[in-house]
C-alpha cells in the first residue's frame, strides 16, 4: 500500500507538469481555430462525386458561385444609386483591410447597368423587352425593382467577412442609409452568418456548457478538489480538440463546435463513475483514516479503471463511425472526437487517483469515525427512495412494460420508412434570424434565388454557325423556363439578337450581318461568362432560379428538369445536332447532400452497432446475450428517428451525428447495469433479484451520467445555427429516451423467463466492474 501512495501521486504531479507544459501549444492552437473558423455548406458533397466535379468544372469554366446580391428598400433600375453603387464597387479602390477592389471583387452586375447595356447598340433592344428579359435575375416582379450582383474572386470570399462589411459601408456612404436598411443573400453571406453563429457558441454556449457540467459533477460527487480535478481534464479535452483542428490543417466549423464541450462533459461523465467506485469502496470498507483511504484509492482504481475504459472505448466507436459519412466535417468530427475522448480520459486515469489521496473525502471518513451513514442530500435520498420503490413496481409489472416496449419499437420502426433529410437555407437558420428575412425581402421582390445551372456542349464538329448556336440555347431557355417552379433564365442569348422573322435574301442577308457581328463580338460574350471556350469546345450555360424559402423536393425538381430537356437534347441529335448537358449550382448539390445525410445516418450507424455489438459480445463472452444487450441501446435511436418520420420531421447535418454518438455513450449505462446483473446471478440470485440489486447499485449513477451530458449540451440547443441546436436537442432526447430503455427495456427483458437461459460468465470482465455509485445511494 505504501508503494502506491508515491506512484498515484507522482502520476499526478507529472501529468499535471505536462498539462501545464503543453496549455501554451494548445490554447494557440484552440485560439488559432476558433479565429479561422469558416464552413462552405455548397462544398459539403466531397470531391469525388459527380454532382461536386461539376460544380467545380462549372466555377473553372465560367464563374464562382460566391456571389452577394444586395439591394434596399426604393432599389429600382431607375434609382441613381444603384448605378453610382456599381460604379464605386466597379472602380478602383481600396478597403480599410489593405485589399483593393480589383482584389477581392470579380465583377458586379445590377439591373440599372444590363438594361443600359441591353438598350444601347449593338443591340438597341426596346426598353421593355430589355427589362422582361431581366426579370426574375436582375428585375424584380413587378419590372421596376432591381438589385446588384457582386461576384467575389477566390481572396475575396477568404475575406468574405470583410468584404461584405465593405460592401455594407459603400453601400451607406451611396446610399445614406443605415445599415439594417441593405438585404444581403448569397452563399458568402450565409457563411459569415453561420462562422457568427459558431464563434458565439464558442465563447458563450461553450463557456455555459463547461460552468453547467461542473456544477452537475460536484452535485454528484461533493468534493471541490476532485471536481477540479476532473475539470482539469475536461478542460485539457477541450483545448486538445480544437487544437488538433487547427494543427490537422482543417478549418473549424459550425458542425465541429459542439466537439470540445461533448468531450467535456463525456470527461465530466467518466470522473464522476470513477469517484462513485472510490466512495463504495470507502464506505464498504468503513475507512476511518487518510491510511485507509489511500488504501481504497488503490482498491476502487483496480476495480474502475477498466469499466470506465470500455465506456470510453464504445463511445469513441460510436464517435469513430461517424469517419464513414462522405460529407467531410462530420467525418472530421469523428475522428477528432473520438482521438480526444480517448486521451482525455487516458489523462483522467492518471491523475484522478493521485487527487483522491491527496484530498479524500472528509464527510465520508468522519462518518464512518462516528459509525453512522454518511450525510446524503435530501434530493439524493429521495431519488435513492425512489429507485427502491421504483424496483418493486417494476417486478410486479415487468411483463407489459417489456411488451409495451417492444410494441413501441416496432411501431415505431415503421416510421423509419418516412425519414427524409433537408438542408435547404430554412434549415439552417431559426425563423425570425436576419438570414431569412432578408430572404423574403430579395425573394419576394426579385423572385427565387437559388441557382440551377444548366450547362450545354456543342461537340467540336459541329457545323452550326454562331448565331445558330444562340438560337439552340435560346430554345432550351425558353424550354426551362416553362417548367413549373423554375423562373429567372438567363443565358448568352439573353444579351443576343432577337431571331430574324422575313424570309428570302433580306432573311439570309441579315443572318450573315449578325452572325458576323456575333463573332466579332465573340469576346464580350465570352466576358459575359454564359459562354466558355476550352480547347475549341464550347460550353453554353443557362441558369435559371428556384425558391429559397418554399418546401422545394429539390430531387424531385432536378429529375423535372434532366427528363423535360432529354427529349429536347434527342430532338437536335436527330438533326445531327450532338449535345450534351450537365446540371450544376447550389440545388443540385443541396439534392446530393441530401442524399449523403440518409446514406451516412445508415452506415455510421450500423458501423457502430456491428462494433459495439462485437466489444459487448466478447465482454459478456456469449453471442446471444450481447445481441440481447444491445436491444435496450438501439431502442432509443428506433424511437426517436421513427417519431420523427411519423411527424414528417426532417433530418439536417446535426441529426445524423446523434445516432452513432448516443449509441456509444447509452451503452455505457448498459454495460454497468449487466455487469452488476451477472455478479449477483453468479450468487445464484433470481434474476428478479439481481435486476433489484443493480438497480440499487447503479441506477442512481446512470441518472447522473444522462444529466450531465443530456443537460451540458442542452445549452447550445439556443444556438441560433439550426443543425448545432438540432444536435444539443436530440441528443438529450436521445440519452433520455436510452435511460428509459436502461431502467424499464433492460430490467423488464431480463426478468422474462428467456432470460433465465441466458450464460453470464464468471471470466472475463473483474466481478467488480459493476461497482458505479456510492454507497450513499444504498443507504
Amino acid at each position: 500500500m505504501t508503494s502506491e501512495k508515491p506512484r498515484y501521486i507522482r502520476r499526478y504531479i507529472i501529468t499535471v507538469i505536462f498539462l501545464v507544459l503543453a496549455a501554451p501549444f494548445l490554447i494557440y492552437g484552440a485560439h488559432q481555430s476558433v479565429e479561422s473558423m469558416s464552413i462552405a455548406p455548397e462544398k459539403w458533397a466531397p470531391p469525388y462525386m459527380q454532382s461536386r466535379k461539376n460544380y467545380d468544372r462549372f466555377m473553372k469554366d465560367f464563374e464562382s458561385n460566391d456571389l452577394i446580391l444586395i439591394s434596399w428598400p426604393g432599389c429600382t433600375v431607375d434609382d441613381p444609386r444603384l448605378t453610382e453603387f456599381e460604379k464605386r464597387i466597379e472602380g478602383p479602390g481600396k478597403t480599410d483591410f489593405g485589399e483593393t477592389h480589383e482584389e477581392i471583387f470579380d465583377r458586379i452586375v445590377t439591373g440599372a447597368g444590363t438594361v443600359g447595356s441591353l438598350t444601347s447598340p449593338p443591340l438597341k433592344l426596346p426598353r421593355d423587352e430589355a427589362l422582361e428579359r431581366l426579370q426574375g435575375v436582375l428585375v424584380g416582379k413587378n419590372l421596376k425593382d432591381s438589385c446588384a450582383v457582386i461576384i467575389l474572386t477566390y481572396r475575396g470570399n477568404e475575406l468574405r467577412t470583410q468584404a461584405i462589411d465593405h460592401v455594407l459601408k459603400v453601400a451607406q456612404d451611396v446610399c445614406g442609409l443605415p445599415r439594417e436598411e441593405f438585404y444581403l443573400t448569397g452563399p458568402p453571406v450565409d457563411g459569415v452568418a453561420i462562422d457568427r453563429a459558431s464563434i458565439h457558441s464558442v465563447n458563450v454556449f461553450g463557456a455555459l456548457s463547461a460552468i453547467l457540467a461542473t456544477l452537475l459533477c460536484w452535485f454528484c460527487i461533493r468534493s471541490w478538489m476532485l471536481t477540479g480535478t476532473i475539470l482539469l481534464a475536461g478542460l485539457f479535452g477541450q483545448g486538445l480538440v480544437l487544437a488538433m483542428v487547427y494543427y490537422s490543417g482543417a478549418s473549424l466549423d459550425a458542425v465541429l463546435i459542439i466537439t470540445p464541450s461533448l468531450v467535456f462533459v463525456l470527461t465530466i461523465s467518466a470522473g464522476v463513475h470513477l469517484v462513485n467506485y472510490y466512495y463504495d469502496e470507502l464506505c464498504t470498507a468503513q475507512a476511518k483514516t487518510k491510511t485507509e483511504a489511500e488504501e481504497a484509492v488503490r482498491r476502487s482504481f483496480a476495480q474502475g479503471w477498466l469499466p470506465c475504459l470500455l465506456a470510453a472505448i464504445t463511445t469513441a466507436i460510436g464517435l469513430g463511425s461517424l469517419m464513414v459519412s462522405q460529407i467531410s466535417p462530420i467525418a472530421l468530427f469523428g475522428l477528432i472526437a473520438s482521438i480526444g475522448l480517448l486521451i482525455t480520459l487516458g489523462v483522467l486515469l492518471l491523475i484522478l487517483p493521485g487527487a483522491m489521496q491527496l484530498w479524500p473525502p472528509q464527510r465520508i471518513l468522519k462518518a464512518n469515525q462516528a459509525e453512522q451513514p454518511a450525510h446524503m442530500p435530501r434530493t439524493l435520498t429521495r431519488l435513492s427512495r425512489f429507485l427502491n420503490g421504483f424496483t418493486h413496481w417494476l417486478q410486479r409489472y415487468s411483463l407489459p412494460v417489456f411488451l409495451t416496449s417492444v410494441m413501441l419499437m416496432a411501431v415505431s420502426a415503421y416510421g423509419l420508412i418516412y425519414t427524409r433529410s433537408s438542408v435547404d437555407i430554412p434549415s439552417l437558420f431559426p425563423p425570425g434570424s436576419q438570414v431569412l428575412k432578408d430572404y423574403r425581402f430579395n425573394e419576394d421582390r426579385m423572385g427565387p434565388l437559388i441557382p440551377v445551372e444548366v450547362v450545354i456542349q456543342f461537340d467540336k464538329d459541329c457545323k452550326k454557325t454562331f448565331l445558330q448556336r444562340l438560337r439552340i440555347i435560346d430554345d432550351i431557355e425558353k424550354t426551362i423556363k416553362n417548367i413549373d417552379g423554375y423562373t429567372g433564365t438567363m443565358s448568352a442569348a439573353t444579351f443576343g439578337p432577337n431571331p430574324v422573322e422575313h424570309n428570302g435574301f433580306e432573311s439570309i442577308f441579315r443572318k450573315v450581318v449578325t452572325n458576323k457581328k456575333l463573332k466579332e463580338n465573340r469576346e464580350a460574350i465570352l466576358e459575359s461568362v454564359y459562354l466558355s471556350d476550352v480547347d475549341g469546345e464550347e460550353s453554353w450555360r443557362i441558369s435559371a432560379r428556384v425558391p429559397a424559402l418554399a418546401q422545394v423536393d429539390y430531387g424531385a425538381a432536378l429529375n423535372k428538369l434532366k427528363s423535360t430537356l432529354q427529349p429536347e437534347l434527342e430532338k437536335y441529335r436527330e438533326q445531327d445536332v450532338h449535345l450534351t448537358a450537365y446540371y450544376t449550382g447550389i440545388m443540385p448539390l443541396i439534392h446530393t447532400v441530401q442524399q449523403l445525410i440518409m446514406q451516412d445516418l445508415t452506415w455510421s450507424f450500423m458501423t457502430a452497432f456491428g462494433l459495439v455489438a462485437l466489444v459487448i459480445v466478447i465482454v459478456q463472452r456469449n453471442l446471444w446475450t450481447g445481441l440481447l444487450s444491445m436491444l435496450p441501446n438501439v431502442f432509443p435511436i428506433v424511437v426517436v428517428f421513427g417519431i420523427m418520420g411519423w411527424m414528417d420531421i426532417p433530418l439536417d447535418i446535426g441529426s445524423i451525428m446523434t445516432a452513432s454518438v448516443a449509441l456509444g455513450i447509452a451503452i455505457d449505462d448498459t454495460l454497468h447495469f449487466l455487469s452488476w446483473f451477472r455478479r449477483e446471478k453468479q450468487l445464484d440470485r433470481s434474476c428478479e433479484e439481481a435486476v433489484h440489486a443493480a438497480l440499487k447499485h447503479c441506477g442512481r449513477a446512470m441518472i447522473h451520467t444522462t444529466m450531465i451530458c443530456g443537460l451540458g449540451l442542452l445549452v447550445f440547443g439556443f444556438s441560433s445555427f439550426i443543425p448545432t441546436q438540432r444536435f444539443a436537442w436530440m441528443m438529450l432526447t436521445l440519452l433520455t429516451t436510452a435511460l428509459i430503455g436502461d431502467l424499464l427495456f433492460l430490467p423488464a427483458m431480463l426478468m422474462q423467463p428467456f432470460a433465465r437461459h441466458l450464460q453470464f460468465t464468471k471470466a472475463g470482465l473483474p466481478e467488480t466492474i459493476g461497482l458505479t455509485h456510492s454507497k450513499l445511494s444504498t443507504e
